[in-house]
Parts: C-alpha cells; structure tokens; sequence
C-alpha cells in the first residue's frame, strides 16, 4: 500500500473514532475562525439518516438500534 492510500486510511479509522457533536463543535469553530457564518446545523433526524446512508449503509442497524432504545425510553418516561 502506498504512503497516500495509507494516509488515508489513518484519517478514516480517526475519523470513526471522534464523536458527531466534537467533529460539529470543530466544524463550527472553524467557521468562526475564518470568519464565515456557518451553516444551520442539522437535525438529527437528518444526521441520523444520513449517517445510516453512509458507506452503502454501514451503520444501519447501529442506527436503527439508536433509535429504538431513544423510543423506549420516552415510551418508559
């Protein structure tokens, strides 16, 4: 495997490893630095589709698993 296809690979497995609200407080904080206002977050409904989409649907069913345990638990409240 070649430097460029190693590199990015390490990038993806970091990736994985940061969770969704660190990477939008970042991604906000980035705006704010270059001093471009940023775009309206998105719901999680969105997010949570979008990221069961990913990777052909990579992570579907953790997804799916999500959302069935938030249910529950507003079904027991």
């Amino acid at each position: 495997m070649d430097e460029r296809k190693k590199l990015k690979q390490m990038l993806r497995e970091a990736r994985a490893r940061i969770s969704p609200e660190v990477m939008e407080k970042a991604r906000r904080a980035a705006y704010e630095e270059i001093g471009v206002p940023a775009p309206e977050p998105e719901n999680e409904a969105s997010r949570l589709f979008k990221m069961a989409l990913d990777g052909g649907g990579r992570k579907r069913e953790q997804v799916l698993a999500y959302i069935e345990r938030k249910l529950s638990n507003k079904r027991l409240n």
